[in-house]
């Protein structure tokens, strides 16, 4: 296989498991906050707070990802 086709690849297993990433933060969140609120008896406050939380989590990783890839290519770019 190819070099060019195995970072093709890659850089797709990366990107998707990104999505999940940003999805499963946003629900581990959530999850939390729900059960914060029912041992408190705040609900929802909790839940809004702590989903908002995983919601900057997620997208956390989406910038490190982007970052990361950024850089690849302009590793790439000087190389050539």
């Amino acid at each position: 296989m190819k070099e060019e086709n195995k970072k093709y690849l890659r850089q797709m297993a990366n990107a998707s498991t990104v999505g999940f990433q940003v999805a499963f933060s946003i629900f581990i969140g959530l999850g939390i906050g729900v059960w914060l609120d029912n041992r408190f008896g705040t609900f929802p406050w909790l839940a809004l707070i702590f989903m908002v939380f995983g919601i900057a989590a997620g997208f956390l990783n989406y910038y490190r990802f982007a970052v990361k890839q950024q850089k690849e290519d302009e590793q790439d770019l000087s190389k050539k």
